[in-house]
This record gives C-alpha cells, sequence and structure tokens, in this order.
C-alpha cells in the first residue's frame, strides 16, 4: 500500500503538464463517467488502472485494465491497487448505499467494518467526505474527474444556441440561491425555478426523478403554462468535498428538462461536469432549450 510522503500534505498535487504521479487508479461507479474519465486519462498518455464496483459500472470499462470487486471486497480493492502501483486515485460514478445484511465481507472489508457502517449514517458530501479522508489516510491521494480531465467541467457562459432571457436570469439567480441554501443542509445539488416560483429541489431521489415530478406537476396544470418557462440549475452545495460527486449532467438531463417544459439549464461553471459535452449540447439545440455555465461571483447566487 502506498506510503504518505513526510513532506505531502494529502492536497491533491499534479506534476508538471498535468500529469498524476504513477498509475492512476479510478474507482468506478454507475454511468458514463468513469469510461469518459479513463478515455481522457488514456489519451493523455496516462497509466490507468480501474476498480469497477459490480452491479454498478458499465461493462465497457473493460476495455481498459480492470478489476471487478463486490461491495465487501476491500481488502481485494486495496490488493489491485497495490498491485498496480496505484497511489493516486479518481472516485467517480454513482454508488447506491448497499444494505450490508447482504454484503459478504472479506478480510480487509471486516478490519474496517466500523469505519463501512458508519457510512449507512449522515448525507451524501457527509458520507463522501469520509471516503476520501479514509483513502487519504492509508495513503492515497484523491484527485478530482477535473483535476485529470479539465474538459469534462462545463464551461462559462452560452453552451448552446440559445440564451436565456431576463425572467430566465431571474429564475436563474433564485435557483442558485435556493441550491446554495439547501445544500448548507447536505440536501441536494439541484433546484427548479419557475418565474419566481421554486417548483422542486433535489433531494435523494436525484436530479432526473426531480424533473419528472415537474413533468408530472405540469401534466396536471399545476404550473399553468404553455410556453416554455423556467430553469433548471446545479451546483456543488456550499462546502462539498468536490473531489467526489461533483454535479453532472448529459442529454437525458436535457430530455427531462424539455418534458417538463422548462426553458433552459444553468450550471456553475467548472464546478459541473459534462459526461457527454457533445450529446447534451446537440440536444439542448435540438429541443430548443438554452444551456448556461454561470460563474458563482459569491456563494449563493450567479
Amino acid at each position: 500500500m502506498p506510503q504518505r510522503r513526510a513532506d505531502d500534505s494529502g492536497a491533491p498535487k499534479m506534476r508538471d503538464g498535468g500529469k498524476i504521479e504513477g498509475r492512476l487508479g479510478i474507482i468506478a461507479g454507475r454511468g458514463p463517467l468513469p469510461y469518459v474519465l479513463a478515455e481522457s486519462a488514456a489519451a493523455r498518455g496516462l497509466p490507468l488502472h480501474i476498480v469497477a464496483i459490480r452491479g454498478e459500472a458499465r461493462d465497457e470499462i473493460e476495455r481498459f485494465p480492470h478489476t471487478w470487486i463486490k461491495w465487501g471486497e476491500i481488502g481485494k480493492m486495496f490488493a489491485a491497487l497495490d498491485k498496480n502501483g496505484c497511489g493516486d486515485l479518481v472516485i467517480i460514478g454513482g454508488v447506491n448505499r448497499p444494505d450490508f445484511a447482504n454484503v459478504r465481507f472479506d478480510l480487509g472489508a471486516i478490519k474496517t467494518l466500523p469505519f463501512l457502517l458508519s457510512l449507512g449514517k449522515g448525507g451524501d458530501d457527509h458520507v463522501l467526505s469520509r471516503i476520501v479522508r479514509f483513502f487519504e489516510d492509508k495513503g492515497y491521494r484523491v484527485f478530482g474527474a477535473g483535476e485529470v480531465a479539465p474538459e469534462l467541467l462545463a464551461g462559462e457562459g452560452r453552451l448552446g444556441d440559445k440564451s436565456p432571457s431576463a425572467e430566465d436570469r431571474a429564475d436563474i439567480a433564485l435557483a442558485f440561491r435556493v441550491v446554495s441554501a439547501l445544500g448548507r443542509f447536505d440536501v441536494g445539488q439541484a433546484a427548479v425555478v419557475v418565474k419566481g416560483h421554486v417548483l422542486a429541489v433535489e433531494a435523494a431521489e436525484g436530479t432526473d426523478a426531480m424533473l419528472v415530478r415537474c413533468t408530472e406537476l405540469r401534466e396536471l396544470g399545476r404550473t399553468r403554462r404553455r410556453a416554455r418557462a423556467g430553469v433548471l440549475v446545479k451546483a456543488p452545495k456550499p462546502g462539498q468535498e468536490e473531489r467526489v460527486d461533483l454535479p453532472t449532467i448529459g442529454p437525458e438531463t436535457v430530455r427531462k428538462a424539455a418534458a417538463a417544459g422548462l426553458a433552459g439549464i444553468a450550471v456553475a461553471a467548472g464546478q459541473v461536469l459534462m459526461a457527454e459535452r457533445a450529446a447534451t449540447i446537440e440536444a439542448a439545440n435540438q429541443h430548443g432549450l438554452f444551456l448556461m455555465g454561470e460563474t458563482l461571483t459569491e456563494r449563493g447566487g450567479a
């Protein structure tokens, strides 16, 4: 297992040229991001090894050097990282909290059982921060996906063909304030505001399910509008551990926002991941939605 050098503070550090030292370990959960990140790292000539969680990660990661693990195989995970010389890690992709009553633990997991059981308590950011510290305490350095592949981060300004109206911009500003306020309680990374009315906030169900709720409200006539109006905003929570679980959007986010009758999407520039950038922008253009990257001038608004 890698040992921390005496002068290593644990903060992410890149070598000249933006490359990580040694082989990059990718702890892969669900969704397209683990594969997209691996592609980007490989294109930069960065050696890597993926440790993929069964039932979460996609089979496409098998195009790269990899090890599959089940929940509870902590010892196997560390053995794979050690064998492949992975001292620097990225933890990426969503995971469902496991039912530990049905998990078979290996010896490595048994040794860390108090830590594993603690993951069943607290909000997402609290849990993810503990996971980062868990790896750092064992000598690993944890990097954010955007540090390894900056092109995955949403840029600033208009990203698609359309621009928001003055009314849309007022909704954007309010939605950012809502996300910031609720984020202090470790609640969600997204909100929907329509004509100054907070229609929905993200909780444990995730952004897609929140947007489905908005569609249902529209179909029930609760929003009383025919033309497109309103905005989906995504941003990290205040003080969030941004090396893991950055907000993410993709083509499906756009399609669901369109189905909900929204006018567009705004995200925190440089703080939200776009796994399928071209497809996401194309979807926004096809559905007539604006797509904006907003720089947060203060923690609470764009």
